[in-house]
């Protein structure tokens, strides 16, 4: 038998055999059948409201949450178990709110090799919502995958807030609107994101000095410098906040390594590292701590200590106190309009002088999220500016 044949058979016992779902979704609303175009360009025929859905990333949980701040948890059948593992403090803001978050199934830890397709077609999606790339999950883009759920009559669609987040986030967020019969709530999400991005992008429209930047990501994972974003996923926040991405040409895809030799040589004039540490977790080693429940004192002297790295005291970005640190989860999530909002502020702080992007992440949570803004999301090395 081929390994088609097999997952065919996954495929049709899960279908077959499979539980049927005893939780109360919201009340029962009408469907109707619809016809989307997803990220990847996929035609995708979908019954909609969907009532259950698996989430090929759990951290698109809080992308759910947009769009539903009474009970994000309700919707979702089954999700990969990355959330929890990556992102903790998060996850633990949802699990206080929603209890029910633990007993959501687990379709895989992270990464498309751990997906568990059988476990997933057992659960009876009315729809897969996976990422344009792997990421930490499967793949909109794994054909095989795609084959054997349409086998098992569960359409995919993809989004995506970590290729080109900027501009597939809109086009996300309507997607999950259309599955969720929440259109509404999603326009009223997204008019609040384009004048976010646009309070930005105007005053950037006549700017021609652009500063060079280094974003070194999930710094403290390794010991050794750097991990680099490319001109994919955070790295696309440094362009349209009016930076230039010193190795964004030379790195393909989304990030890269590059040495401190090179580095040192191309003396980039901002420095910003993303922060991976997490304020509810014992040990985080080298790693920044930002995010949920992080302190600003917290966040400013977990980035300090990533200065005494060899080489770092050369880099004159550090000497010129343009040294930053961002959260690095803000690269899977609509949250990103902040982010673009600080850094903007950080290169061109006499342009943005009035641009107040703590409000912005204030109004997005109170607005757009079942769970209250608790911790810092970017930092400098002076404690008193990390929430500046």
């Amino acid at each position: 038998m081929t390994m088609k044949n097999i997952l065919q058979s996954i495929a049709l016992a899960a279908t077959l055999f499979g539980f049927v779902h005893t939780s109360s979704q919201a009340a029962d609303a009408p469907q109707k059948q619809v016809t989307l175009t997803d990220v990847a360009g996929h035609e995708v025929t979908v019954n909609v409201p969907v009532k259950y859905m698996i989430l090929g990333e759990g951290r698109f949980l809080p992308s759910i949450g947009i769009l539903d701040t009474e009970d994000p948890v309700r919707w979702i059948a089954g999700m990969m178990g990355e959330f929890k593992k990556l992102d903790p403090a998060t996850y633990a803001q949802y699990q206080e709110k929603f209890p029910a978050i633990d007993d959501i199934p687990l379709i895989g830890s992270s990464g498309e090799e751990s997906f568990n397709l059988e476990k997933a077609i057992s659960l009876h999606p009315d729809v897969a919502v996976f990422g344009l790339t792997g990421g930490h999950g499967p793949s909109a883009r794994n054909q095989q995958i795609l084959d054997t759920l349409a086998a098992a009559n569960i359409p995919v669609v993809a989004i995506d807030f970590r290729q080109d987040p900027l501009v597939n986030t809109p086009k996300s967020v309507r997607l999950l609107g259309t599955l969720m019969g929440k259109e509404q709530q999603a326009e009223n999400f997204l008019a609040f994101y384009a004048d976010g991005l646009a309070k930005v992008h105007e005053k950037l429209a006549q700017v021609k000095d652009r500063p060079t930047v280094f974003m070194e990501s999930r710094v403290g994972l390794d010991q050794t410098c750097c991990e680099a974003m490319g001109n994919q996923m955070m790295g696309r926040f440094i362009d349209w906040a009016g930076g230039t991405n010193i190795f964004g040409e030379i790195i393909p895809g989304t990030h890269g390594t590059v040495t401190i030799e090179q580095l040192l040589v191309s003396q980039p004039d901002y420095y910003i590292a993303t922060a991976i540490g997490s304020a509810n977790v014992d040990n985080n080693g080298n790693r920044i701590i930002l995010g949920a429940m992080a302190n600003p004192d917290q966040a400013a002297a977990s980035l300090r200590h990533t200065t005494g790295r060899v080489g770092m005291e050369e880099l004159s970005a550090i000497n010129n106190d343009h040294l930053y640190s961002i959260w690095h989860h803000f690269y899977n999530t609509p949250m990103n309009v902040a982010a673009v909002q600080q850094m903007a502020k950080w290169f061109h702080p006499d342009l943005f002088a009035d641009l107040d992007p703590q409000a912005t992440l204030q109004t997005y949570f109170d607005r757009f999220q079942p769970v209250a803004l608790n911790g810092t999301y970017w930092t400098s090395t002076t404690a008193g500016d990390a929430t500046q």
